[in-house]
């Protein structure tokens, strides 16, 4: 039997609620309202029984929740639960209909409807609607929290990409000053240096403007390899390609490891940013290897197609416990693993990096279909 001899309770203890009714009968909507006044509500409501009295209800007000029938003329409590769904994802939405069957009510939950009521047994009709609009609080503080940690982050990310543009600028300012300016005066210090020399034959001053020269020539080599350690020329110029080739060159000594660099035999250039980042990882990823792996041979291989291009850094060293020094990292060590997955995400790709103590390590940059180059 339906609950009917429930009485409502006074009119100033009702809590008001606006509520969205899809409903074609004008009397089950009157024995809907009696039923929310019994369950203690003042419903502000307002009753649709088509698509576009729908659309309309939904933007013309904020509803705290729908009670939909099932069947109506041209219409469904299913078509009324998808545009809902369209308009606001945490809405809550609660079926009231006739006896349509649990097959059909299992289904209507599984498509997003958050309880189901037989019309006339409005017993948990109070419990249902305060359930669900609790709910539907927490739903969406969840996902304001969820989007304004998704702005952060991407704010975040903006920030790091500009960082690391003008931290390239900037090695690329230094780097042409130490080559241009210093380099430059440098190289004619020791040119007034030999010709002193020459002059000073067989004085007692020579040995003096020998050890200068010395200093000078020192001087000189210095600021040319940390004005090609900065970024090197090649990189800006001639593409990825040669500056990997220039790195390996710098670094390959008679008695230590192997190191060799596979590329395509006509690499073409990419996006500007693709190439600081595979280069700066290389470095990184070599560095790392010479200094910690003790690696017999360290490949290095830029490799390209199927819409993909990939940097791989392998050596076959000592390897290493890659979530013990990722914890390190994250507890202010070395950066240089977040450094690389930083630099190499702010390009568009990802990095992945396998590594287990006695079996070498690997680490793989790898970029989706990318940009022919742009420049800075």
């Amino acid at each position: 039997m339906p609950d009917t001899a429930e009485q409502a309770p006074p009119l100033a203890a009702l809590r008001p609620i606006d509520i969205l009714i899809v409903e074609d009968s004008p009397d089950a909507l009157d024995l809907l309202l009696l039923a929310l006044r019994r369950a203690g509500y003042a419903p502000n409501h307002r009753r649709v029984e088509d698509a576009e009295d729908m659309a309309r209800a939904l933007r013309e007000h904020a509803w705290a929740v729908v009670l939909s029938d099932y069947t109506l003329p041209g219409y469904s409590g299913l078509l009324a639960l998808r545009q809902v769904r369209e308009f606001d994802p945490d809405m809550p939405f609660i079926i009231v209909s006739g006896n349509i069957g649990e097959d059909v009510a299992v289904a209507a939950m599984k498509a997003g409807a958050h309880d189901y009521l037989i019309k006339g047994h409005y017993a948990r009709l109070g419990a249902a609607i305060e359930r669900e609009v609790k709910e539907a609080g927490i739903r969406r503080a969840r996902r304001k929290g969820e989007r304004e940690l998704h702005e952060a982050r991407l704010r975040l990310q903006a920030l790091s990409n500009r960082m690391l543009q003008v931290q390239e600028t900037e090695r690329r300012h230094i780097a042409r000053e130490l080559h241009d300016e210093i380099g430059q005066s440098l190289t004619a210090m020791k040119l007034n240096l030999d010709a002193l020399q020459r002059r000073l034959a067989g004085h007692a001053a020579l040995p003096l403007a020998v050890e200068a020269t010395d200093i000078a020539e020192g001087l000189l080599e210095q600021v040319r390899a940390l004005s090609l350690d900065l970024r090197p020329p090649q990189l800006d110029d001639l593409g990825l390609a040669a500056a990997l080739s220039w790195l390996v060159k710098r670094h390959g000594r008679p008695e230590g490891p192997a190191i060799v660099l596979d590329t395509p035999e006509h690499p073409s250039r990419l996006d500007a940013q693709i190439e600081t980042a595979c280069f700066r990882v290389a470095q990184e990823a070599l560095t790392n290897a010479l200094r910690h792996a003790g690696a017999g041979e360290i490949r290095i291989d830029l490799r390209q197609g199927d819409g993909r291009f990939e940097l791989q850094v392998r050596d076959n060293g000592c390897g290493f416990d890659l979530a013990a020094a990722q914890n390190r990292a994250l507890q202010g060590g070395s950066l240089g693993l977040i450094g690389m997955g930083e630099r190499v995400l702010l390009a568009g790709g990802t990095l992945h990096i396998d590594a287990r103590p006695g079996a070498g390590t690997a680490v793989i940059a790898s970029f989706p279909s990318p940009s022919p180059y742009s420049g800075d």
